[in-house]
């Protein structure tokens, strides 16, 4: 069955599982990945997956896609969407895929990719489909003497074909060294309360001994993981979904409200007095330690916050801060 191009957006793969999204169609966009990878010198790449319950079987797919392209493929198991940068960092191969559908409904699931570094968006995706079209338009591997994938930079590049041994598979747990480097660089200038709304998204499971370990005490909401997410929408962008931390903040000790979106890497603020820290002013906390090792972040940003002159941004909500495309450097 031929892929559905309507999965491929701007920034990641989306779409309804078992009808737009498929396992196959995960195969099919891991083996692209290979051959993108491998033409870049990646010969490993990591693997992880938030707490929808498609993931599991997508994860397997993609990982065996990138296998049968010839890739080593790293799996971090239920984590986060940082953990995965974080992940493709520690092992210093740049190349990693989350599977996870953010802050989307329960029916969906999708891809965030990173090859060699760069996270994958625009035309590099558009070029993927196309070499999916082009070597695999039945589902079934169609080797060809040259593989061909589109970048922004350059349209077309060329690598090798899938000729070669099968790529490896392992399991690793990357949380305990993620828990050393946060609690190693943040510091608290005074003990905290805090109440966590993780929306029954994978961030609960991480949470609070992440927070705790940072000195704080923590009140839980919905942390939980569980994909149907029984509670709210995932998505702390939109107001109707923090007002459970709300009402928690109002009736308890806690002193500031957290809210993640479904993979982790959203995030809503909210003050004791129920005032909601959006991310445009979120943004001017960021900004100083984020632009002093890496100032090409400050653009990026900007250009996020702020579109260029003839292009609105969808719907009517506040601005939102979406670093989930940029892993900062340390």
């Amino acid at each position: 069955m031929p892929i559905s191009s309507a999965i491929f957006k701007a920034y990641d793969i989306r779409g309804v599982v078992d009808d737009t999204l498929t396992e196959q169609a995960a195969w099919q966009v891991g083996h692209a990945l290979a051959a993108l990878a491998r033409q870049r010198g990646c010969t490993e790449a990591v693997v992880g997956r938030d707490g929808r319950l498609s993931g599991p079987r997508l994860c397997k797919a993609l990982a065996e896609g990138l296998m049968s392209g010839g890739i080593d493929v790293v799996d971090v198991g239920m984590v986060p969407t940082p953990l995965v940068y974080f992940a493709t960092h520690l092992l210093a191969n740049g190349t990693g895929v989350q599977v996870t559908g953010s802050h989307n409904p329960p029916a969906y699931n999708g891809l965030k990719m990173m090859v060699a570094g760069e996270t994958l968006h625009g035309e590099t995706i558009q070029g993927l489909l196309h070499w999916i079209q082009t070597h695999v338009p039945n589902g079934a591997v169609e080797p060809k003497a040259t593989d061909t994938v589109a970048t922004a930079s350059t349209g077309t590049v060329s690598g090798s074909g899938p000729e070669g041994p099968r790529g490896s598979y392992r399991e690793l747990n990357v949380w305990p060294d993620y828990l050393k480097k946060i609690v190693g660089d943040v510091r608290l200038t005074r003990p905290l309360r805090i109440a966590v709304d993780c929306g029954n998204g994978v961030a609960g499971a991480f949470a609070k001994p992440l927070y705790e370990a940072m000195g704080c005490e923590v009140t839980e909401l919905f942390c939980e993981v569980d994909g149907n997410f029984p509670n709210h929408h995932p998505d702390p962008a939109h107001p109707e979904n923090l007002q459970d931390l709300i009402a928690c903040l109002a009736r308890g000790d806690a002193e500031l409200g957290l809210a993640f979106d479904g993979d982790g890497d959203r995030l809503g603020v909210v003050t004791k007095d129920g005032q909601i820290i959006y991310p445009d002013r979120q943004l001017i906390l960021f900004c100083p330690r984020c632009t002093r090792p890496q100032p090409r972040c400050a653009n990026y940003l900007r250009r996020k916050m702020h579109p260029p002159r003839g292009q609105s941004r969808a719907g009517s909500r506040r601005p939102t801060l979406d670093v989930e495309n940029r892993p900062f450097a340390d």
